[in-house]
Order: C-alpha cells, then structure tokens, then sequence
C-alpha cells in the first residue's frame, strides 16, 4: 500500500475536527472554528458551505442523514452529502436548552447527544424518523459529572451474541 498523505484544509477555513463517513468512500467533516461543513472524497475537500450554525464540532450518520452538534449554537443540524456537495438540510433539526452539545452518535432511530453547561453535563435522547427528522424522548438525564466526554448508542445488532 501507499504511505498516508497529510491534507490541508480548504483555503479560509480552520480546523478539521468532526466527520462521518458514507460507504462509497467521501466524507462530511465540520470545520469547526471556521463554521463551516465540508464534503471530502478522492483525496481532497470537493464543496464546503457555510454551517449556518456556530462551532460545528462533532457529527454521526444515520443512513444518508448526517447529524452535527452545533456547540456554539447548542443545536442539532441536519446535513446530507452527494457525489459533490454537502448540503444543510435542517439547520435546527433540535435545540439542545440544557448546554453546550460535545458529542454526539445514532443508530437504529435513537440519536444520543451530550453537553456541558456550568460544570455539569447532561445526556439528551431523540428519536429520528427515515425523514431525519428528531423527537425529543423522555427527560434530559443529569450525568453528575463536569465535561463528561463521549456517547455511544448501541442497537441489538450490534452486540456479538447470535
């Protein structure tokens, strides 16, 4: 195989820091300080849009849906990728009122989304329909720690038993 090769960002933007992947190989990355979202594929950044939202940092797909956590904004995104575009399909999909989101994964219809705000954090849970489209489910959960970091939703199919 070939040697990995560094990549720079697009000119005017600053740094890489969330992405998902599509199985055909290309990738949503935010551009977190910059506030901007962008599709790679090939190699190299082929389109980035503005995020329309502040400190776009972690992000996780669901089928062709990418869903961003706006730190700055404490909002959810919705994103979609091509063959040559990214396009911000939903740019409040949710708010998230209790903190500033951190992290943030979906599967099989529940996506899971962590924040911090004045020295706790909080886990919110939602549904998606195979619109994309979020519901809040039950009550925002209180961690009891500051800065908790990281969430994994786990579906059935997932675990290793048969």
């Amino acid at each position: 195989g070939s040697a990995p090769t560094a990549v720079s960002p697009p000119d005017g933007t600053l740094t890489p820091f969330g992405f998902a992947t599509y199985p055909d190989g290309t990738a949503l990355i935010t551009l977190a300080h910059s506030n901007q979202d962008g599709l790679f594929r090939n190699g190299s950044f082929a389109s980035v849009i503005a995020a329309g939202q502040t400190a776009s940092c972690w992000m996780t797909r669901a089928g062709k849906y990418v869903f961003v956590a706006n730190t700055g904004s404490r909002s959810i995104s919705r994103l979609v990728g091509t063959g040559n575009n990214v396009f911000v399909d939903d740019l409040v999909a949710a708010q998230i009122p209790t903190g500033a989101p951190a992290d943030i994964d979906a599967d099989s219809g529940v996506l899971g989304v962590i924040d911090h705000a004045a020295g706790q954090s909080h886990l919110s849970v939602f549904t998606y329909n195979r619109f994309g489209e979020l519901a809040a489910t039950g009550t925002t959960i209180t961690v009891g720690v500051p800065d908790a970091n990281g969430v994994a939703i786990l579906s059935p199919r997932d675990d290793d038993r048969n």
